[in-house]
């Protein structure tokens, strides 16, 4: 519990230091707004041509993008310190964190909040309201594969932002690898086959974030729901220990400084 209200505590200084500076957020938002409806501006005019992608419709589409970009902008917003991780590493700064007697991970994470993590959480609302794509059944099960994609997406960019602990200096590398992952996720999995199916629900788990709940939300399985609340278990299960795994190959940076 006292784990708990230390996040919520960290989670409310992080972002009002993101929005401290409202012009730079106004325009950050806005801009993520307009990239992501540029993007799906232009699934719009291909379902115009053409009724389906491997079985699924526009609608399901729409679903992917209201998953994607919700569980994306939740995650920078929230887990925003994922992201700087691998140059924490690089750099020597985890010792700050270390000295406090908090879980470490949880720490680092929430120790910054994004303000293009707004962008696109608004956009997946946009979508999701204007879009007509939820009921009165399906709206909890949206918000439900939303924080599973967030968790999904803050694990992957834990494991790939930890190759510095064996790999040396290799932040891009990380970057470019969750970069991906968010485009990957915006695409209908479906039209992957074979060996690319199965990367597309492991090292690239795409699958899991837009694959799943669109299944979900187009035909409820029970079977289906466990599968994803399992899978994402298992990713957040596999981040934590990737990370205490690496922080045993970890060498102080020999920086003193308190975080408050």
């Amino acid at each position: 519990m006292k784990t708990f209200i230390f996040f919520i505590h960290l989670l409310k200084t992080g972002m009002k230091a993101s929005i401290s500076k409202r012009g730079a957020f106004l325009i950050e938002t806005a801009l993520m707004i307009a990239t992501n409806l540029i993007f799906f501006a232009t699934w719009w005019i291909f379902f115009r041509q053409f009724n389906d992608v491997a079985g699924w419709n526009f609608t399901d589409l729409m679903t992917i993008m209201v998953v994607g970009t919700g569980g994306y902008g939740l995650m920078q917003v929230c887990f925003g310190g994922v992201r700087n991780l691998s140059k924490i590493i690089i750099s020597g700064d985890l010792d700050p964190f270390m000295t406090q007697p908090k879980n470490l991970l949880l720490h680092i994470a929430g120790s910054k909040s994004h303000s293009k993590g707004w962008g696109h959480l608004m956009t997946a609302f946009i979508l999701l309201f204007f879009g007509k794509i939820a009921s009165l059944y399906t709206f909890p099960l949206i918000i439900l594969c939303i924080i599973s994609s967030c968790l999904v997406f803050t694990s992957v960019n834990v494991a790939a932002h930890c190759l510095p602990f064996w790999m040396g200096p290799v932040e891009s590398l990380s970057k470019k690898y969750c970069d991906a992952l968010f485009l990957f996720a915006l695409y209908p999995t479906n039209i992957y086959s074979g060996l690319l199916q199965v990367v597309m629900f492991t090292l690239i788990p795409a699958g899991v974030i837009s694959y799943l709940p669109v299944e979900l939300v187009r035909d409820f399985s029970w079977v289906q729901f466990f599968t994803l609340i399992l899978s994402t278990i298992v990713f957040v299960g596999v981040a934590f220990f990737i990370f205490y795994s690496g922080l045993k190959r970890y060498e102080s940076g020999n920086k003193f400084g308190m975080r408050v």
